[in-house]
C-alpha cells in the first residue's frame, strides 16, 4: 500500500504538469496504483495475507 501511495503523490505531481507525455505517465502511474489497490482488497488476498485462508 505505501508503494500505491508514492504512485498516487507522483501521479497527481505529473497530472498538475500539464506536459504532454508526462500527463500520460501521470494518467497511467494513477489508473495502476487504483486498480492495484482496488485487487489488494479482494477477498481472497486479504485471506491470504490475514493468514485465515485455507492452506490451499
Amino acid at each position: 500500500m505505501t508503494w500505491q501511495l508514492f504512485q498516487v503523490i507522483g501521479a497527481v505531481a505529473a497530472v498538475g504538469s500539464g506536459t504532454g507525455l508526462a500527463l500520460a505517465g501521470g494518467w497511467l502511474a494513477l489508473v495502476v496504483a487504483i486498480a492495484v489497490v482496488v485487487l489488494l482488497m479482494t477477498p481472497s488476498v486479504v485471506a491470504a495475507t490475514a493468514g485465515t485462508g485455507s492452506a490451499d
